[in-house]
């Protein structure tokens, strides 16, 4: 069987089924609308019982409100009659008011002897109210007459209010009754379309269950096993015998995989050998480049050296000097000593042994200065001059390197700038290549002292100040060196990184400086370096390193 025959089959059964929930669920969603109608104007009967209900017993409060008003005024209250002749008047009013709206339930033949008793209590309390305002000859004759009149009116009235009350009651028990058999009959169909509802719903689960099964079985499992094999046979080198299993087009695929495989693994072979000849040629490639590159900063770093040598010269000679100077002192005086402790006939005299003991101390402390400071130097172009024949990354001291190279380049900026070193005391080992990041350094401290002698004049001195940062949340270190000088003219500060561009004279930069820079921090430490220049205020560089290296060698 093919694919289009299996998908029709598998259509025809899906829609099918769902055709039959959606008659099932419409018939039951009908039933449950007419029996909410029902319910409906069961309830409207139900409200409308209930008006009535109410409407009958404020007339029968207000009738019996006569007979209570007699009972609570006292007797020889007057104003009793007002009171007794407003209820009157309301009860007729409901009396209407039920003769008018509910004539189905209160037909003539009722409402008739209420209205007559109304009537004859009416006329008794007329009487009543006569017999009070009579003079005192006629009042006994009166109030008797019209007592009468008003218990027979009361006694009539009273049974015939009574029969009211009673049916008023019956009528609303039966329509509470209607209304709680009807919301039951709902209930019980409302359950009896869930459960059908659930029934038919079951049955279109195990018909898309019993679907499902058939496509897993037509369809997903032959290509699963197809996926499997064919996995098994590219990534893992196994050979391609799976079974021919599934629609038509499944076993075309399968038949005609085998034979490509089978085909392509001679190729891949080939190509796989001559893959591996090329990423070896790659990685030699690589290596060299990265060798190349170490040794083009080391080059620039050595020319560094060649155009401070003067300068470190300079350093050293001083101190030298100084140093020799002293040690030529202390030769004398010890000279001086040992006449003295021979007793030789040129020795000193005591003013002189006087001036070697006050001096001979200094003198030492002199040259054992000059001499550490010239160890100094020697020692700070030693760690500059250093090269890791490796590139390798290692842990380093960040703020001794920055001390090494200011002083290797003391004699670019010490007559033109103050430089200030706030370097973070407690900042961690940083892994970096040193050398590589000595000579970033040098060429930044050298090219802002250069900026400052630009703009000043001849005797004045500007600021450089060099800070390091260890900032724990980004996980880097921050160096920054930052100069008053001119400041980068805002056109050229987009190229000032690109190899062999210079702002200086033909002969003095070469505008590899700032490009090798950056290709030492971006490129082999994986870090950022950027600046913030304003002309005619100063530039600020700033050097970010990571604290993890992806290649660090411990």
């Amino acid at each position: 069987m093919k694919v289009r025959s299996y998908i029709g089959l598998l259509s025809a059964g899906s829609l099918g089924g769902a055709l039959i929930v959606g008659i099932i669920g419409w018939l039951i969603l009908s039933g449950i609308n007419q029996s909410n109608r029902e319910l409906e104007q069961e309830s409207r009967n139900s409200g409308d019982s209930s008006s009535e209900y109410l409407d009958a017993h404020a007339f029968l409060s207000a009738t019996r409100g006569c007979f209570e008003a007699f009972e609570i005024y006292p007797q020889n209250f007057t104003g009793v009659f007002g009171v007794v002749h407003d209820r009157i008047i309301l009860a007729k009013e409901g009396l209407n008011l039920l003769s008018t709206k509910y004539s189905a339930s209160y037909p003539e033949k009722n409402i008739r002897p209420l209205a007559a008793g109304i009537r004859e209590l009416e006329d008794a309390v007329s009487l009543m109210e006569k017999a009070v305002k009579a003079d005192a000859r006629k009042r006994e004759a009166l109030s008797q007459t019209a007592r009468k009149n008003y218990q027979d009116a009361r006694e009539s009235l009273s049974q015939n209010l009574n029969t009211l009350e009673s049916g008023a009651e019956q009528r609303m028990f039966k329509s509470k009754q209607s209304m709680e058999q009807r919301l039951l009959a709902l209930h019980d169909e409302e359950s009896a379309n869930i459960l059908m509802f659930f029934f038919v719903s079951g049955l279109y689960l195990i018909l898309v269950g019993s679907l499902a099964m058939v496509t897993y079985k037509s369809f997903a499992s032959p290509i699963r096993k197809l996926e499997a094999a064919a996995k098994n046979s590219v990534d893992h080198n196994k050979p391609f015998n799976l079974r021919e299993s599934g629609p038509y087009e499944i076993r075309s695929v399968t038949k005609r995989l085998r034979g490509l495989i089978g085909g392509l693994e001679t190729r891949v072979k080939k190509r796989t050998a001559a893959l591996q000849k090329s990423n070896n040629q790659l990685k030699q490639e690589m290596q060299q480049r990265i060798e190349l590159e170490t040794q083009l900063v080391h080059a620039q770093k050595m020319e560094a050296v060649g155009q401070l040598a003067s300068g470190i010269a300079h350093e050293i000679n001083s101190p030298s000097q100084f140093a020799n100077d002293n040690v030529l002192f202390l030769k004398d005086a010890t000279d001086g000593f040992i006449k003295k402790l021979n007793q030789s006939p040129d020795a000193p005299d005591e003013s002189e042994i006087e001036f070697f003991k006050e001096n001979a101390p200094e003198a030492v402390e002199q040259a054992a200065e000059g001499i550490s400071r010239i160890t100094t130097i020697v020692k700070s172009m030693k760690n500059f001059a250093y090269r890791d024949a490796e590139s390798a990354k290692r842990n380093n001291d960040l703020n001794q390197a920055i001390r090494s190279t200011v002083v290797v380049a003391t004699n670019e900026w010490k007559y033109h700038a103050e430089l200030d070193l706030r370097l973070q005391e407690d900042l961690p080992m940083v892994p970096c290549n040193i050398g590589e990041i000595n000579q970033v350094v040098l060429n930044l401290i050298v090219n802002g002292a250069h900026a400052i002698r630009d703009r000043l004049s001849e005797g004045q001195k500007g600021n450089l100040v060099v800070t390091t940062q260890h900032y724990p949340d980004a996980q880097c270190v921050v160096i920054a060196i930052a100069d008053n000088g001119g400041g980068i003219p805002p056109k050229v500060q987009e190229r000032i990184f690109e190899p062999f561009f210079t702002t200086k004279e033909v002969g003095v930069g070469t505008g590899q400086g700032l490009a090798i820079a950056h290709n030492v921090i971006v490129k082999s430490h994986e870090g950022q370096i950027w600046f913030d220049s304003k002309e005619g205020v100063g530039t600020t560089f700033y050097i970010k390193l990571p604290m993890i290296q992806a290649k660090m060698e411990e």
